[in-house]
């Protein structure tokens, strides 16, 4: 998947989400309201993982439906109200990927639940160096259950934000940032990081003195699904 981009993330910030965008191609600058399609009835949504709450009572049927088995229609009204391709529908927290196909005129709905609990997008573990000369660091990422997600060793010159890998998997996991200097470890930190729909990426920063844990993270706001008809 390659999902749009909602906004710019910039490292150690708190950056504020809107919850939900008009699904009509083309902006509207003026006072007029968007220009919806014909019959549509829901705005979409454009977060990339949506809770079931948040969803009319109408979807929420179609979403009961489809996690018992599958939902067949006319029209799924859950096309109009997220990107079916680019995000996941939440369930007492599990997450399912959603899809619709469509035969003679009838759509049906199914839902596959993502296991383990992953986001749509991947979210990348970059490391900035700014000590006095060339080090060679070890970056690894352990999920709860012992999964190795990252496991990279680069040697990098000051200066640079370089990425380590990426992991879609989400839960809170141990990051281990080993720095050496030649064939003596200088540092090492060790630290919890959450991945989740907020968390844009994480990066460890190792200056001088120290190294820390930072990235960009999101307020993520609220779905309305304003109807449009």
């Amino acid at each position: 998947m390659h999902r749009r981009t909602l906004l710019a993330t910039v490292g150690s910030a708190t950056v504020p989400l809107a919850g939900c965008l008009s699904a009509a191609e083309g902006t509207n600058t003026g006072s007029e309201p968007p220009i919806e399609p014909e019959g549509r009835r829901y705005e979409e949504c454009s977060r990339e993982v949506i809770p079931y709450d948040m969803f009319p009572r109408k979807i929420q049927a179609e979403i009961n439906a489809a996690v018992d088995g599958q939902y067949e229609a006319d029209h799924v009204y859950l096309t109009e109200a997220m990107d079916i391709d680019e995000s996941y529908v939440s369930v007492d927290d599990t997450y399912y990927n959603p899809s619709v196909t469509v035969d003679a005129d009838r759509e049906r709905l199914a839902l596959v639940a993502v296991e383990p609990k992953a986001l749509p997008d991947q979210r990348p573990m970059s490391v900035e160096h700014y000590r006095d000369g060339e080090r060679t660091i070890t970056v690894t990422l352990t999920a709860a259950d012992g999964t190795t997600l990252i496991d990279e060793t680069r040697t990098l010159h000051p200066g640079g934000d370089i990425e380590f890998g990426s992991t879609r998997r989400v839960g809170s996991h141990e990051l281990r940032v080993t720095v050496t200097d030649g064939d003596k470890t200088e540092d090492e930190l060790v630290e919890s990081v959450e991945i989740n729909e907020s968390r844009f990426d994480v990066l460890a920063v190792v200056e001088v003195d120290e190294i820390y844990v930072t990235g960009a993270v999101a307020d993520l706001g609220i779905c309305q699904f304003e109807a449009t008809a």
